[in-house]
């Protein structure tokens, strides 16, 4: 089942329902399903009608990115914060990355927690004060309103002083569906409302009908991802229908069978080292990518389609030492990790755990690139250089 509930460190979103509404937490949301759901979208006089796309194919491997809170703790106004932190999960979502990672380093500063496991995204409005603000939490809170469907945020998020800004942000992402989509999955969260027989989820459909979860017992305020028996049925504005019946999938089911880009997961790290030996993912990441302005090698010239053809994943490393060939595998799970505002060497080599050097940062990684061959700027800001970089690596990948 998915996302019940974001752990501290972990997951995708609280799971608190609020106790009062948020005016930016609307039932409207664009989306850009594409038709790869298999489900024929048909014609529409909607403005906001989808835009045909080419069909998706099923997608094995996740992509996750790290960046540093580092970039947020340097502003001061909390529009300039949720902005910056908009245009980074506008980019991830453009880039169908799966799971974002916000690390702290040495430039972030102080604010009271002992580690980032300890933190959470949860909280009420009166747990934040400028005193205490803590910008990995910030970033991570605000990613994570952002990858919510809109018609989910108010059961969801508390209303806090980080989202004051972040209601006018809008990712258009397919599992940010409307209330006509005839799309085959959807997000939702359990409702009170009980049912012996099953669970009833807010979907958000018209007239706010809930989908049936049958023999399945959830309790409330649980995100979860269904599939509709029947996408294409349509429900009228004097529908007398109580609810339609629907299944729990796994939140990977989307991408893995259709392709369809699906949302990304949110996770926290209390140093870049942290990013790469608390992997989210069982075996790790077979396929690490270290980003620096100071790298020998531009990412499009030795992150290629070829390139990634023939990496020998981490589990078959085993074999080689016994004298093996091992057979080139397609990779599971790539990560790509960015610096802080000082850039990737110092963040390694001020973590004590990496215990390596500025000069050795590029032993840690399968690659170490920069984003660019070359550039008009002194440097290169974090949202262009996660914008520049995963254009190339998503061409590759494609």
């Amino acid at each position: 089942m998915k996302r019940a509930a974001p752990s501290n460190q972990h997951g995708r979103r609280p799971r608190k329902k609020a106790s009062n509404g948020q005016s930016e937490h609307g039932n409207a949301g664009k989306a850009s399903a594409s038709q790869s759901v298999h489900v024929s979208l048909g014609a529409s006089s909607n403005p906001h009608a989808h835009k045909e796309t080419i069909a998706n194919k099923p997608r094995p491997y996740t992509v996750s990115v790290a960046i540093s809170a580092s970039m947020i703790a340097q502003l001061e106004k909390p529009e300039l914060r949720t902005f910056l932190a908009g245009q980074i999960a506008r980019t991830l979502t453009v880039m169908q990355v799966d799971e974002v990672v916000v690390y702290e380093d040495a430039l972030i500063p102080a604010s009271g927690s002992a580690t980032a496991a300890a933190k959470s995204t949860e909280g009420a409005f009166e747990s934040a004060s400028k005193k205490n603000f803590d910008a990995t939490v910030f970033l991570a809170r605000i990613l994570q309103f952002c990858e919510c469907p809109p018609y989910l945020r108010k059961a969801l998020f508390p209303i806090h002083r980080d989202l004051q800004f972040a209601g006018m942000i809008n990712l258009e992402s397919p599992h940010h569906t409307r209330i006509d989509d005839p799309i085959a999955f959807r997000e939702g969260v359990t409702l009170e409302a009980t049912r012996k027989d099953g669970t009833l989820v807010d979907c958000g459909l018209r007239n706010s009908i809930p989908a049936f979860i049958k023999d399945k017992a959830i309790k409330p305020g649980v995100r979860v991802t269904i599939k509709l028996s029947n996408p294409n049925q349509k429900i009228s504005f004097n529908s007398n229908l109580s609810s339609v019946p629907a299944t729990v999938v796994s939140p990977n089911h989307p991408r893995e069978t259709t392709g369809v880009y699906w949302g990304y997961n949110v996770r926290l790290a209390g140093s870049i080292g942290k990013v790469l030996s608390e992997s989210a993912y069982e075996g790790g990441y077979d396929v690490t990518i270290g980003v620096s302005e100071l790298a020998k090698h531009c990412v499009s010239e030795v992150v290629t389609k070829n390139s990634l053809a023939s990496i020998v994943s981490s589990s078959d490393e085993g074999d080689e030492a016994d004298g093996e060939a091992s057979t080139p595998k397609p990779f599971k799970h790539m990560m790509v990790v960015f610096g802080g505002a000082k850039g990737i060497e110092y963040s390694v080599g001020a973590d004590e755990d990496v215990r390596a050097g500025e000069d050795e940062c590029e032993q840690l990684f399968s690659y170490f690139v920069r984003p660019m061959a070359s550039q008009g700027t002194r440097r290169l800001r974090t949202e262009e250089a996660v914008l520049i970089t995963m254009t190339s690596i998503r061409n590759a990948l494609d």
